[in-house]
């Protein structure tokens, strides 16, 4: 669970940094958008732009400069204080777009809407806490516009209907936001359980067949890569059908969940084919690294079973790579002839395939 949510945070941050990214290209174009309007409408009065672009061609240079100096930081250092840089980003945004309504006056009108967006882009592109301080932010930045511009103060009517624009809206959508979040969380939640339990025994717990056909191919091309040695062990319970029809079903549930815990113990990649049968993939080095895991897998399942009389055994059969074989098909088949080499040798032993012919199986 620490390790997916681990990876949950790791793609929160990586899909904030993509927006990030996002967010200085839609404002440098913005920005450059405005320059243009300001110019266009004011290229027949001089004087007027000349006192306009005094004052507001220094908020656009503010921005031009600040989302350079944005770029780079989240190139060199993607995800220092990423969520504190943006808390940060808000505030700038709305303070320059406040500050060039406020000198633009009647232009303002044309970027009334850019705040409500803001709102709204903040919610998509971020966590809600963000939706929540730029609208809390753009309220604020609002009135104070409405309390101290001339060209607002004269259309206070107008103005009145825009801050319940900024009240209303971003609240009905932050609503919707959550109630899909919600949706979203409750589809990845069933997506999840489906796929434990694709790859998952549905009794013990533990891996599947299907899980250990793809760990398998995964780890025998890294071992033909990396010139890598494993064994590969075959588990097969002695007696079980004997345990079914003796004690019931229910009882032979709980002796392959036992079984199932016990292995687990001794080697961490275990897996059930089905039935009584259980398969190990050990790395080793030495030979006699793996002989002391099967001596300690007969061990662990020879112990007696709590609240029961049932003793357990298995026979177990060991193939190695690429001593015994190099492709997936041989080392299943000779691990497979070995435990039954095992079988017809008494049961409770573990065998060797390449000792089939030339030494008995072993038993401790």
């Amino acid at each position: 669970m620490v390790f997916l949510l681990a990876i949950e945070y790791d793609l929160k941050r990586k899909e904030y940094l993509k927006n990030e990214k996002i967010q200085i290209i839609i404002r440098l174009t913005f920005t450059f958008l405005s320059i243009f309007i300001v110019y266009f409408f004011y290229q027949d009065n001089i004087e007027e732009s000349q006192h306009v672009v005094k004052y507001l061609m220094e908020i656009p240079l503010f921005i031009i400069i600040y989302n350079f100096c944005y770029f780079f930081l989240i190139k060199y250092y993607p995800y220092a204080f990423q969520e504190e840089r943006i808390y940060l980003t808000v505030l700038a945004d709305i303070g320059a777009m406040v500050s060039m309504m406020y000198i633009l006056e009647e232009l303002s009108p044309y970027y009334a809407g850019v705040l409500l967006w803001f709102s709204i882009a903040y919610g998509m592109r971020y966590s809600k806490k963000i939706a929540y301080l730029a609208h809390i932010t753009i309220v604020m930045s609002w009135i104070a516009l409405m309390l101290t511009s001339d060209f607002w103060i004269e259309y206070r009517s107008f103005a009145v209907g825009w801050l319940l624009a900024y009240i209303v809206l971003p609240m009905y959508y932050f609503k919707l936001v959550e109630q899909l979040h919600a949706n979203v969380d409750a589809l990845h939640e069933v997506v999840y359980d489906s796929k434990i339990k694709a790859v998952h025994d549905h009794l013990t717990g533990i891996y599947n067949r299907t899980m250990f056909e793809e760990d398998f191919h995964t780890l025998l091309e890294d071992a033909q890569l990396k010139k890598e040695q494993f064994a590969l062990f075959f588990i097969d319970l002695d007696g079980f059908k004997e345990i079914n029809d003796t004690y019931g079903h229910d009882q032979g549930d709980k002796v392959l969940i036992e079984t199932a815990r016990r292995l687990m113990c001794v080697v961490e990649k275990t897996y059930r084919l089905g039935g009584d049968e259980f398969v190990c993939i050990v790395p080793f080095k030495t030979k006699e690294e793996v002989e002391k895991i099967a001596q300690e897998m007969m061990h662990y399942l020879r112990l007696p079973c709590q609240e029961s009389d049932i003793k357990l055994s298995a026979s177990v059969g060991i193939s190695t790579f690429p001593k015994d074989a190099t492709t997936a098909f041989d080392l299943k088949k000779q691990a497979d002839q070995a435990m039954y080499q095992a079988k017809e040798s008494g049961k409770n032993k573990y065998c060797f395939f390449d000792e089939m012919k030339t030494k008995k199986c072993e038993s401790i």
